[in-house]
């Protein structure tokens, strides 16, 4: 990524807590009217505990990766927010209720400090170089966090013998929404590149 190019993203991102915040309730939209409805009539069963794509994972990564550890101020409001909208029960909050937003908040920021911690720096650097599959490493990180924490707090919301089965989606679909999110954002960068050269 050329330095002018990181220069921008860091510009776009200077009210990043509303970016982070928009970005993350939008694709939480997506993901609820447009993913979870055609998953329900594919697969049926824990399609409302969890996604085979879970779109908002790219933003919790992605902008770990841009913003570091100071995000989670803007990713703990939105992942609550979109927890509350998305409840069937209206009722009193469980701890769970509380809990699992928190650890869908914090998995990426933790995963790359995690990363750092064992020398393993994959925040953008000043010369521009990204390693891609570094980047992808920390989102596959921060999605076994999310499953295995998230998993055992959703004890009693879906059989236990479904359990590995939940592990299994949650890091698929972690995983799968942030490649996917990440090839659309190659594919706009270089059409955008495309057409300055025109």
């Amino acid at each position: 990524m050329p330095v002018t190019l990181k220069k921008r993203l860091i510009n776009l991102c200077q009210h990043w807590s509303t970016l982070v915040l928009i970005t993350y309730i939008s694709l939480s939209v997506i993901q609820t009217q447009i993913i979870m409805p055609i998953e329900q009539t594919v697969i049926e069963r824990n399609v409302t505990v969890v996604s085979l794509l879970y779109l908002p994972h790219a933003v919790r990564v992605l902008a770990a990766w841009l913003i570091g550890p100071r995000v989670i101020f803007a990713l703990i409001p939105a992942s609550f927010m979109v927890s509350l909208v998305s409840q069937a029960d209206i009722g009193a909050l469980t701890q769970a209720d509380i809990i699992i937003p928190l650890i869908g908040a914090l998995c990426a920021p933790l995963a790359f400090e995690l990363m750092r911690l064992v020398r393993i720096d994959v925040y953008p650097k000043e010369d521009g170089v990204i390693s891609w599959r570094t980047l992808v490493f920390a989102g596959f990180l921060s999605s076994i966090l999310n499953s295995f924490f998230s998993t055992f707090f959703m004890e009693g919301r879906f059989p236990v013998q479904d359990t590995f089965d939940i592990l299994t989606r949650f890091i698929v679909g972690d995983v799968a929404g942030l490649m996917l999110t990440m090839l659309f954002l190659f594919g706009m960068l270089k059409c955008v590149r495309r057409n300055r050269n025109v």
